[in-house]
């Protein structure tokens, strides 16, 4: 088999000396002789909630990379906090009848709260509005203003006259110059994604009454991104090329853009009160700006930790590697404009070295929306009763690092159902359970044969691939590389049948020992390189197995429960999610859930704002009357805006509602109908038995193959085959068309045999198959050549063109569904005896999923269609093209032919990962 049976063994039983220990975070600086890692998540504005797509953005990833990072030995610093300074906190805190800093009290422990239930392990977790934010940033725009990149502008600032207040950017809302997106906001565009100046903006408004708001001037400073741009980008260009980069594509694609476009001196200040102040004369109530700002945080967040040694992570760039993890809305202020500020200070500053941005996470099709009761945030995840893992596994799996994905809850369904219940959890379920059951709960003797090895190294290998996708940062391609260890350890029991061998002779369960003990093993590795992804359930693994310290990684497995090790209690580590409680989960977060509540928040914001901002004894009453007007009409359209919202989210919940009492309907009565029909062949076999007990002669007789059509099939799902009258004899002297009939010549209704012409989708002779051996093709770049094993005494030979879609490694050992009935086809010289099916649009094709427990060779169904597959199809009557035109992914992410769900073995449904709505080919 390949494998050096002696090499594996020794690897085997290396012992395990190193494990991850808890420091304490005052003690946690950079090390020589080691990797030092520092990491940040993007600070999110302490004013909101964070949905799952702010929390896989930047908090949850860059958890699961400091969790690796702390795996491999390495010494890692993980920052993350709250930004809290600026306009948004001051509106917000008006909105809400408190100061600022009671608001941002408020909100931080929320954030911090959620995160913890999340799992979610900073080193330290802090905030921005501290006295060491303060030293920091000050000091940091002293150097910059001494070296000369600070520059004085009067420049034209939108003021409300009915706030009585320069408006910031954000609360400034019109249409975007550059791309007409009517809900711009005034520091960014979210349909174009460029960053404008407010002033720019066409019919603009105040984000808080409606009202327009007027152009005045306002002298402010201006930091000299043109100035820095060459210095800055070199350094940056030069860390983005380096072999080991571990920059996102949208990271570099945003940074470039930046760099070519050219830079411009950006504004820095603002007048507020709620924030930094500059600490310059004539500025004395002006504060920074918050992309200015914030960044900062990161720096003062690490000296409320570590003091005066903060500056060993943050001014030592030649022994730290720093990784920022941000969405990519946040990439030009972490790749472009913190730089720019740590390269004008000349203060050896710790710069970015590796840039990892996320795309957008959507909720099903639409946005998360906190006002519109649309998506899951933070605070109702916990209130679902799913446990953190779970949700931590599944933002995983969708992690959008190369496009926008959604999370779905047929999806998040599917996956936890299949992946985690039935493949992960059932592996480690069975193999430490037949320790219990069959050894007492101890680890037998172990003596490894060639199959054992054959298996370990296959795992090695695999653990070879985790630990180079964990440091390139690829956690989804990681996290799925974990579901193949499991995948090869249920395989590894199901082909070396330990439960038979134990009914067996002494030798028989000497060799169950083995194979038990292994696999036990093989479930405590899982625990060790499940850990960055799902902690607890790795914890909750280790104390099954009583062996709770966490080793360091170690790419081979190795015999961690030594035989004589007691286990403890096993028990399952998941639980099938319930279809009516998800149903319920996906009617309320689908949109409505608290606008009401929102409403009320915003009207009260909006009385307590109007008291503050009474018109001084100067305005006439005439003005008064305006105001009073202006403030009732933004009311009254705020509340009519309101009213079609509700209206809108309620019909959508009542579609919602009605498609699912369909579809559950619908599989009760395809469950019906199933045991219907076999309740018909059995009581039809006792009808046999009995005739042949009385002495009745059974004739078999010829069944004419008359399936109906979809629209011709009874309502019970059963077709009836009425017996036919024992046929007259013929005379001898039979007619010549008679004759010509039954040779076929001219067809007819006397032809011997009626044939089934009606083209659908039974005529297809799908099959799940499994990948054994896939390899590129000889004399094609962009093709595969596959050995499949579909349920026959030898595989299939297959050709695929999915070299541009699925890296070779994602195709070994791969469950697929393929079409077997295709006439054979050469293709640039090997001949293909089947096709792989895959969710299909012009930019993507994905592999479709089925079960991780199929089998090969399981039928894929089309209920209620007859399943009647040709022995081979004929290119000539073009059956596949016909049935193809129909054969699609559903919005739900199944595949359907006519809107009738494909089912695997008449049981389960062949899913796409993240495609919907598009063909399957």
């Amino acid at each position: 088999m390949g494998v050096d049976l002696n090499e594996i063994k020794k690897n085997f039983d290396v012992k395990t000396s190193a494990y991850v220990e808890k420091k304490d975070p005052k003690s946690i600086l950079p090390q020589p002789g080691k990797r030092n890692i520092l990491i940040t998540a993007a600070l999110p504005y302490v004013n909101n909630v964070p949905h799952l797509g702010n929390i896989i953005g930047c908090v949850l990833s860059a958890d699961v990379f400091a969790r690796y990072c702390n795996l491999r030995g390495h010494q890692t610093f993980y920052v993350g906090g709250t930004d809290e300074y600026g306009t948004a906190t001051e509106t917000k805190a008006l909105q809400e009848g408190c100061t600022p800093r009671e608001l941002c009290d408020k909100y931080h422990a929320i954030h911090k709260g959620i995160y913890e239930w999340f799992g979610i392990d900073f080193t330290h977790f802090g905030r921005t509005t501290t006295d060491h934010q303060t030293e920091i940033c000050q000091d940091m725009f002293l150097k910059l203003h001494k070296n000369g990149f600070t520059t004085t502008q009067t420049v034209d600032q939108l003021f409300c006259n009915q706030c009585d207040k320069f408006l910031a950017d954000r609360f400034v809302t019109g249409t975007c110059p550059n791309c007409a997106y009517d809900d711009a906001r005034g520091d960014q565009c979210d349909g174009c994604g460029k960053l404008i100046n407010a002033v720019e903006l066409k019919d603009a408004k105040c984000h808080m009454c409606k009202s327009t708001p007027e152009v005045k001037q306002s002298t402010h400073i201006f930091l000299s991104l043109d100035k820095l741009q060459e210095s800055t980008m070199k350094l940056i260009v030069k860390q983005m090329g380096r072999p080991d980069s571990k920059w996102s594509a949208n990271a570099k694609g945003i940074t470039k853009s930046w760099q070519d476009q050219g830079l411009e001196p950006r504004c820095i200040t603002r007048d507020l009160k709620w924030g930094t102040p500059v600490p310059l004369e004539g500025f004395e109530k002006k504060v920074f700006y918050v992309w200015f700002d914030a960044p900062i945080g990161y720096l003062s967040i690490t000296k409320c930790v570590l003091g005066d040694d903060w500056t060993k992570w943050w001014k030592n760039p030649e022994n730290v590697e720093l990784y920022n993890f941000v969405g990519k809305d946040n990439v030009a202020f972490h790749g472009v404009m913190f730089p720019c500020s740590q390269v004008g200070a000349n203060d050896n500053y710790t710069v970015v070295n590796n840039l990892c941005a996320t795309e957008y996470l959507n909720y099903e099709d639409t946005k998360f929306s906190k006002s519109r009761g649309t998506g899951i945030f933070g605070d109702a995840a916990q209130g679902t009763g799913i446990p953190a893992d779970i949700w931590r596994f599944y933002l995983l799996y969708m992690r959008p690092e190369s496009q926008d994905t959604a999370f779905s809850w047929d999806d998040f369904v599917l996956k936890v159902n299949s992946e985690l219940l039935n493949n992960l959890g059932n592996f480690i379920n069975r193999a430490l359970s037949f320790v219990a059951n069959f050894f007492g709960g101890v680890i037998p003797n172990m003596d490894l044969t060639e199959a054992d090895a054959t298996i370990l190294e296959e795992i090695h290998q695999e653990c070879l691939q985790w630990d180079t996708q964990f440091d390139g940062v690829r956690l989804k391609d990681a996290v799925k590389t974990i579901l193949n260890v499991s995948r090869i350890g249920n395989q590894y029991m199901q082909s070396q049948t330990p439960w038979v061998l134990m009914k067996g002779d002494d030798a028989a369960k000497k060799r169950a020992g083995t194979i038990i003990g292994v696999a036990a093993n093989i479930a405590y590795h899982l625990a060790v390189i499940l850990y960055p992804v799902m902690p607890s359930v790795s914890e909750t693994i280790r104390q099954q197995c009583d062996l709770p310290k966490l080793p360091l990684f170690s790419p081979f497995p190795r015999n961690y429960l030594k035989p004589g090790h007691k286990i403890g209690k096993p028990s399952p580590l998941f639980q099938k999610l319930d279809p009516v409680q998800i149903a319920e989960f996906k009617a309320k977060f689908g949109g409505g859930q608290n606008p009401q509540n929102d409403a009320v928040a915003a009207a009260a914001g909006n009385q307590k704002q109007q008291k503050k901002t009474a018109p001084t004894k100067e305005k006439k009453g005439g003005d008064k009357k305006k105001m009073a007007s202006t403030a009732a009409f933004a009311e009254l359209e705020q509340g009519a805006k309101l009213i079609s919202q509700l209206l809108t989210n309620n019909l959508k919940k009542f579609e919602q509602a009605k498609a699912l009492f369909a579809r559950n309907q619908l599989q009760k009565l395809e469950e019906e109908n199933r045991q219907l029909t076999l309740d018909a062949k059995s009581l039809q076999q006792q009808l046999v038995e009995l005739e042949k007990a009385a002495g009745i002669k059974q004739i078999p007789k010829p069944v004419a193959s008359c399936t109906p059509t979809p629209t011709s099939t009874p309502a019970s799902g059963i077709i009836n085959q009425q017996k036919s009258a024992t046929p007259a004899p013929q005379s001898t002297a039979e007619p010549k068309k008679a004759k010509e009939q039954k040779k076929g010549k001219g067809g007819g209704a006397a032809a011997a045999a009626p044939v089934d012409d009606a083209i659908d989708i039974g005529r297809l002779d799908m099959r799940v198959g499994r990948i054994i051996k896939c390899e590129k093709h000889p004399d094609a770049d962009a093709l595969y050549v596959e050995q499949i094993d579909v349920g026959e005494e030898s595989p299939r030979t297959v050709v695929s063109g999915l070299v541009r879609h699925v890296p070779l490694d994602q195709m070994q050992n791969r469950l697929v569904v393929v079409l077997c009935n295709l006439k054979p086809a050469k293709m640039r010289g090997v001949e293909s005896r089947a096709m792989v099916m895959c969710a299909s649009t012009p930019d993507k094709v994905e592999i479709m999923e089925v079960a991780p427990d199929s089998k090969p060779g399981t039928p894929v169904v089309c209920p209620p269609l007859t399943h009647r597959p040709d022995e081979q199809l004929n290119p000539k009557k073009k059956i596949w093209e016909t049935v193809a035109e129909d054969l699609k992914v559903s919005a739900e992410g199944f595949a359907e032919w006519k809107g009738h769900p494909l089912l695997v073995g008449n049981a389960t449904k062949m899913t796409a990962p993240t495609l919907r709505g598009c063909h399957v080919k």
